[in-house]
């Protein structure tokens, strides 16, 4: 036996001692891919964990919440979930903090003065019920379209089933449910049977982006599109008017001129069946047409013209389009910079031909048809009476006020259209007219621009409280996550289903008249089981869902990123309209002939009028997330960019202020001078600019709500709120212009002109004219 003196064994034993009391760096949280979390100080104390369906976007991200002595303290993506792969958007890791934001409304709310003025009374929920049931009741006697809803909610369900119960067609939205633009579903719907198409980025060699920020607004898509720039060096090409931050990334950006994408794209497809580069077998065989039709159809687009159009080269047109054509595999994505314009329909459609042309069509690399669950609604059903709706709200108020649709009781839920519609300032003047909106119902949880115009307030939980299912099509695998709250709800907040069915017992108390029938649920939680036992797939999937997502196809490869089934990767079924058809009449891809109208607003505009285009940002969702603490630290102010260039022209300095003028009214903000925006476009980001909804969105620690009070004084709003400057809306001074194809905004077709301010004009400065906000819309409306 080797001999061991007294030193050495002290020695031996302090290094034990050490490695005992320090463990191993490798073995560290910090350095796992997530799906545990611990205390931060006792390591050894796991927080308890529960699934989470992220609906801050509709792209449903999946993950999980962390529990800690009754609050959820930390979400994170769920690791092995196919489309989120751990990971989640600064919007989604920030989400769990609305449910302790000290400005949530957490008990039902009467107004106790005139409409508009912030006096408020807490009541109960069966005074709350009973006297909206008591409204409703009445109203539907009279006339079920008396009572309206206007919903945004990012997909259906108790609000829209409700008002098919009341038997009421009145459903206006503030979006239609899709991670598509209405433009584009309408498109997609036409042409494929579908209402989105999914980008095949991680294996595609070339993609073509015609003004969608992927890389900010779509992180499953952004994922898959770094994949495919890391692994696969794909070449991303992007139109768009400012440099966002996906056109920085890109290998070319192409700043168009306004609305020109659609003539860029049809010039583009020209090219190709001139060049002989067009997949003829495919059109022939798949489409409602033949390629020499087509090619006659489209010969009108040269490269000269759309040059014209857009200011883009021919040249440089020409080159892109053979590009294209020659790499394949390769995929074209779309959104709001294409779709947000008058014509909107047709530039969506123009972007589709150059994937069909080419038969990139649902292969590997290609764009592909959407793989989903389609989660069931509960049985029985009512009548769709309501719930088809895809009616936009945006002409809404006009409509009130010009009599052409009469309102007994609005409800409002997961929408703030006295904040983010365009003309907002109409909606505002209409909701506080009582003799136009006698009753008003809102069901948010904090109190934004458009609840404190409501008569009640009956709050509804926020997104880690919900019970929820849901499915979007983000990766070419079918998945579904549900939320189970790892917490309760917090004070009397109610589950907005559980509201709408104590009310519809309370009108129908004896089911005579038919509606109980529909609501016979337990609670939000039976109503999600019912939800997942009657989707085809998912039927014996509940227990399942439980673990965070169905079905587990794998884990993640620590290496790759990638969810793996024993080292190899997923398997995908591609050209699946081989087997069945695409989901149209014909069941064939179905082209309407190409066309693009050029809007005479923007193609007349003088030297010195500009487009004002307005765009999201990643820190933020439109008006949700603004008393966000952590997220308003990031993003609260949106300096107006404008080409430095043309700035300097017009005597603007960076940082000055400047007078922003359109057809009702004008503005004043500050100017950020920039390379990256065309120059005739000026752009404002959304989602700040609050007069309303918190402390933290309107940049004023001290601010008086009608829920908050000296005695309520926030310690880390009141030190820690260190900016002042919130932002401005432009909303006011948008003016409606509905594009007649598909009923949506063209939010990017305001005619402006920009000056230096004027004497006496102050930064936050809104100055607007309604009358001629009504004016533009009696004349769009004919």
């Amino acid at each position: 036996m080797s001999k061991i003196n007294r030193r050495d064994f002290l020695k031996a034993g302090a290094v034990a001692t050490t490695a005992a009391a320090v463990p191993s760096v490798g073995s560290a949280m910090e350095l796992k891919l997530g799906g545990a979390d611990f205390h931060q100080i006792r390591t050894f104390h796991e927080r308890k964990k529960t699934p989470y369906l992220c609906t801050m976007c509709p792209y449903f991200d999946g993950g999980f919440c962390y529990e800690e002595a009754g609050e959820i303290v930390k979400v994170e993506g769920n690791p092995d979930h196919i489309a989120s792969r751990g990971k989640f958007c600064t919007k989604g890791l920030a989400s769990f903090f609305g449910a302790s934001d000290p400005d949530r409304i957490i008990a039902p709310m009467k107004r106790s003065g005139p409409r508009g003025s912030g006096q408020w009374t807490e009541i109960s929920w069966d005074d709350a019920i009973a006297e909206v049931s008591a409204k409703v009741k009445a109203a539907v006697d009279a006339n079920p379209n008396s009572v309206h809803l206007n919903e945004g909610a990012f997909k259906d369900g108790g609000t829209t089933r409700f008002m098919d119960t009341l038997g009421s067609s009145s459903v206006i939205r503030s979006r239609v449910p899709s991670i598509s633009s209405v433009a584009k579903q309408a498109v997609l719907k036409k042409t494929f049977g579908v209402d989105s198409t999914l980008p095949d980025f991680e294996n595609t060699k070339y993609v073509l982006n015609f003004g969608a920020n992927i890389i900010e607004t779509a992180l499953p898509l952004a994922q898959r599109l770094t994949d495919g720039i890391v692994n696969n060096r794909l070449k991303l090409v992007t139109f768009d008017v400012r440099m966002s931050h996906t056109a920085g990334r890109s290998d070319e950006w192409i700043p168009v001129f306004p609305g020109s994408d659609g003539i860029i794209a049809l010039a583009m497809a020209n090219v190709i069946m001139e060049n002989n580069l067009a997949n003829v077998d495919f059109i022939n065989s798949w489409t409602n047409t033949t390629a020499d039709e087509l090619a006659q159809q489209l010969k009108a687009y040269t490269p000269a013209k759309a040059q014209k159009a857009s200011g883009v080269s021919a040249k440089d047109i020409k080159r892109l389009a053979i590009e294209f054509a020659k790499n394949k595999p390769a995929t074209v994505v779309s959104q709001n910079g294409l779709s947000f314009h008058q014509g909107g329909v047709d530039a969506e459609a123009a972007a589709q031909l150059l994937a069909i042309i080419t038969g990139n069509i649902d292969i590997e690399g290609g764009n592909c048809l959407p793989r989903q669950f389609d989660i069931a609604s509960l049985q029985p059903a009512p009548f769709p009476s309501g719930s088809d709706s895809r009616q936009l709200n945006h002409t809404f108020p006009f409509e009130v006020k010009g009599g052409k649709r009469k309102v007994q009781v609005l409800f409002n839920h997961m929408s703030n259209p006295a904040y983010s519609s365009p003309a907002s300032s109409v909606w505002r003047e209409v909701l506080k007219d009582e003799s136009l909106i006698p009753y008003l119902v809102d069901f948010s949880p904090f109190m934004s621009e458009t609840a404190e115009l409501a008569d009640i307030i009956l709050p509804d939980v926020v997104a880690i409280e919900r019970n929820d299912v849901g499915s979007s099509p983000t990766t070419l695998h079918p998945w579904a996550t549900m939320t189970i709250p790892g917490v309760k709800s917090r004070g009397k907040a109610k589950d907005v289903r559980e509201t709408l069915k104590k009310i519809i017992e309370t009108i129908d108390a004896d089911g005579s008249r038919g509606m109980k029938e529909y609501w016979s649920f337990k609670n939000a939680k039976d109503w999600v089981k019912k939800e997942i036992t009657g989707t085809a797939g998912l039927e014996k999937a509940y227990k399942k869902l439980k673990k965070g997502v169905f079905p587990a196809y794998g884990k993640i490869d620590p290496n790759t990123r990638r969810i793996v089934k024993k080292g190899e990767p997923i398997p995908v079924e591609y050209k699946t309209y081989e087997s069945a058809g695409f989901a149209t009449p014909s069941g064939k891809v179905e082209i309407s002939a190409p066309t693009w109208k050029e809007n005479s607003r923007l193609s007349d505009i003088k030297s010195n009028e500009f487009v004002l285009t307005t765009f999201k940002v990643s820190y933020q969702s439109l008006s949700r997330t603004s008393n966000l603490k952590l997220l308003s630290e990031l993003w609260h102010a949106n300096p107006l960019w404008i080409n430095k260039e043309i700035a300097l022209k017009l005597g603007i300095g960076d940082g000055e202020l400047v007078r922003v003028k359109s057809e009702v009214g004008y503005l004043v903000t500050k100017a950020w001078l920039t390379q990256g925006i065309h120059p005739q476009v000026i752009g404002f980001s959304t989602s700040v600019g609050r007069s309303a909804y918190g402390r933290v969105a309107q940049a004023d620690p001290t601010a008086k709500t009608p829920l908050v009070d000296d005695s309520q004084a926030d310690e880390d709003i009141l030190h820690n709120l260190w900016w002042r400057d919130g932002g401005i809306n432009p909303n006011d001074i948008i003016p409606l212009a509905i594009d007649p194809i598909s009923g949506a905004q063209a939010w990017n077709d305001t005619v402006v002109t920009i000056s230096p301010a004027e004497s006496g004009d102050k930064y936050g400065d809104i100055k607007v004219d309604n009358a001629k906000h009504e004016a533009i819309y009696k004349r769009q409306m004919g």
